[in-house]
């Protein structure tokens, strides 16, 4: 049994990616939102970061949790999660051109890890005002819409990765075989 914990960045996302997660065979899910990582005394195989409002530089608790974890356990932030990951190794974090909320966009991506199996060019959904953009020392981007914004990235190094978009949408696809392939990453990580 792989325990997940699942940082809930107070976003009513947060739930249906849970629910998600619940489908997944050999998955335990504990729930924390940032102002209780502090007293967090369970242990776990991998981590999720949520989605939710505001800039990552607004959620030092939260960052500073995961700093501690960096390289001891996979990880996987969505919209606000993945923002956080480029921000905190020195990534550019900005306003988009214009807040995208509940659009559909294709991506591409480079067949790595999160996207094993799935097809080169497929369909999510965005939920966000804020986006990762210029490079990355630590991270590589694996995943852009067709104006070439940043949609995904993993770590050089380590089982780190991140998906601007919401795969638990329901206009997403895919999003459920991405959840099941991070789980399966948790499952075989020697970290």
């Amino acid at each position: 049994m792989s325990k997940l914990l699942m940082i809930d960045n107070y976003d009513s996302f947060t739930y249906n990616i849970i629910h998600y997660l619940e489908q997944i065979d050999g998955v335990e899910i504990v729930i924390y939102q940032p102002h209780e990582l502090k007293d967090m005394k369970e242990s776990f195989s991998g981590i999720i970061i949520s989605p939710g409002p505001s800039h990552p530089k607004d959620r030092p608790d939260t960052m500073g949790f995961v700093e501690s974890y960096w390289g001891k356990v996979p990880i996987l932030g969505i919209c606000l999660g993945h923002q956080m990951l480029w921000y905190m190794t020195g990534g550019d974090v900005q306003r988009g051109d214009r807040p995208i909320h509940g659009h559909v966009y294709t991506i591409t991506h480079d067949n790595s890890e999160l996207f094993q199996a799935l097809p080169e060019c497929f369909d999510v959904t965005r939920y966000h005002s804020l986006e990762a953009s210029g490079e990355n020392s630590q991270f590589e981007v694996t995943a852009r819409t067709e104006d070439n914004v940043n949609m995904a990235i993993r770590h050089k190094h380590l089982p780190i990765y991140g998906v601007q978009y919401h795969p638990e949408a329901i206009l997403s696809n895919h999003g459920m075989d991405q959840l099941a392939l991070f789980v399966d990453i948790v499952k075989g990580s020697a970290l």
